[in-house]
């Protein structure tokens, strides 16, 4: 399973991106579990709050490209399918979710990770964890839908940093540009889910 859900017996949905093996990078199968979980969730009257963490260490190593591009191991249709299901949780369904929406960061949190982040009502860090847009290493801009919801909640100094050098913030650096509204030295997923029930 590429998400691990927990329902919680007072209304707490945590989602866990879980593919550790690839620092939960956000492949096709993710991408299209992602949309599901989200469209299943906005109409659960059960469900109060969502709760985003990451499985092995990371939050979101960002989007796995090779998955989306490498046409070799999957139809053309599932490619086309997965980058249109990535625009609708993305563009549309995080926006649209009648829950508030909570996130736990540990490890890496990069590039198409940042949404959920963006979404979010408030971001939990552990104090090493790395969040960035590292696309300008490897000869991208980052995408545009990932720089405007980054946009809403960073500041914009913060952002071109972020975009332009390709250099992971550190928690504290992410906090004070935005990104981040708590950092703690444990288990962020803890803390999330304390600061949930206060």
């Amino acid at each position: 399973e590429m998400l691990k859900i927990e329902d919680t017996v007072d209304g707490i949905r945590c989602i866990g991106l879980n593919r550790p093996d690839k620092r939960n990078a956000i492949g096709v199968e993710m991408t299209l579990a992602l949309e599901q979980v989200l469209l299943k969730t906005k109409v659960d009257a059960s469900v109060k709050t969502i709760v985003f963490h990451g499985l092995g260490g990371h939050f979101c190593a960002g989007m796995d490209m090779k998955d989306f591009f490498d046409s070799s191991t999957r139809p053309a249709e599932l490619l086309q399918r997965a980058r249109a299901a990535t625009e609708h949780w993305r563009i549309q369904l995080l926006r649209e979710m009648p829950q508030k929406i909570f996130t736990a960061v540990e490890g890496y949190c990069l590039g198409g990770g940042l949404p959920i982040v963006a979404a979010s009502a408030a971001v939990v860090a552990q104090r090493d964890a790395k969040l960035g847009l590292p696309e300008i290493n490897f000869g991208f801009v980052p995408g545009g839908q990932i720089i405007k919801a980054v946009g809403e909640v960073m500041s914009p100094r913060g952002l071109a940093y972020a975009a332009l050098t390709g250099r992971p913030l550190n928690a504290e650096q992410a906090k004070r540009w935005g990104l981040v509204t708590h950092v703690v030295e444990t288990d962020p997923l803890q803390h999330v889910l304390a600061l949930v029930r206060a």
